[in-house]
C-alpha cells in the first residue's frame, strides 16, 4: 500500500509541476516566468519543468510496477525540480525544495 501512495505521490509532485509553469497566469502569489537572478526566464523554466515533470511521472509509474530503475529517475526528477525552483525562487518554493530533498533520499536508500 504504501508503494501505490509513494508512486501515486511522485506522479501528482510532477503534475504539479505542469499546472505551476504551463500557464500564463497573473493572479499568482509568485512569478515563475521570472529569476530573481536571471530575469525572464520563460522558455528555460517550462523545459525545466516538463522534464521535472515526465521524469516524476516516469519515476512514479516505475515505483508501481517496482522497476529497478526507478530510484535514479526519481533522483533525476527531483534533482530538476530542485534547479527550477532555485532558478525561479520564492519563498513558496521552500517546501517543494524539502520536497525534493526527501524524495532524493528516500530513494536513495531505496536504491541501496
Amino acid at each position: 500500500m504504501l508503494r501505490i501512495l509513494a508512486g501515486a505521490f511522485l506522479i501528482a509532485h510532477g503534475l504539479v509541476h505542469v499546472a505551476i509553469w504551463l500557464p500564463r497566469t497573473k493572479d499568482a502569489p509568485f512569478d515563475v516566468n521570472r529569476s530573481p537572478l536571471f530575469g525572464d526566464v520563460r522558455g528555460p523554466a517550462l523545459s525545466l519543468a516538463i522534464v521535472a515533470a515526465i521524469l516524476l511521472i516516469v519515476g512514479g509509474i516505475g515505483l508501481l510496477v517496482q522497476a529497478s530503475w526507478w530510484p535514479t529517475m526519481t533522483i533525476a526528477a527531483a534533482g530538476v525540480s530542485a534547479v527550477l525552483l532555485l532558478v525561479t525562487f520564492s519563498p513558496w518554493f521552500l517546501i517543494g525544495l524539502a520536497i525534493n530533498a526527501a524524495i532524493i533520499v528516500l530513494a536513495s536508500r531505496a536504491r541501496g
